[in-house]
């Protein structure tokens, strides 16, 4: 466990209760909790839902050495951009269910579906009226 708090740089919380903890420093806890079983494959839900940037930052910086380090695999399920180029390749977008595309986060950003049903840019439905 005191490997883990190490990796984690997480000793200054150590000895609180989870429930005194703020949202990022839950996702550390339970990135830490993930640690001690040494998975194979690691699924993260979210991760930068209610966090603010200075713990994200240090959430990216944990995810990307345990890939590195230690060579876990994660799976995020993500909405955060910003996040994602930081971690992940290839990107994966889906939309209601449905594989919209993949690729590099810069490929991910220009595509026009992906553009249409994240930010709802209308011109997908646009129609022409006669004149």
């Amino acid at each position: 466990a005191l490997e883990v708090i190490d990796f984690l740089e997480i000793d200054h919380i150590k000895h609180e209760l989870a429930g005194n903890l703020s949202g990022g420093q839950k996702k550390l806890l339970e990135l830490g909790r993930t640690m001690m079983v040494e998975p194979k494959i690691v699924f993260l839900d979210e991760v930068g839902a209610g966090v603010n940037r200075t713990l994200l930052n240090t959430i990216a910086t944990s995810i990307k050495r345990l890939n590195e380090e230690r060579g876990y695999t994660f799976c995020l399920i993500e909405h955060d951009m910003d996040f994602i180029a930081r971690l992940c390749d290839p990107v994966i977008v889906m939309a209601e269910g449905k594989l919209l595309t993949q690729g590099t986060i810069e490929e991910v950003k220009n595509n026009e579906e992906v553009i249409e049903a994240y930010l709802g840019t209308g011109r997908k439905h646009e129609r022409k009226v006669p004149s």
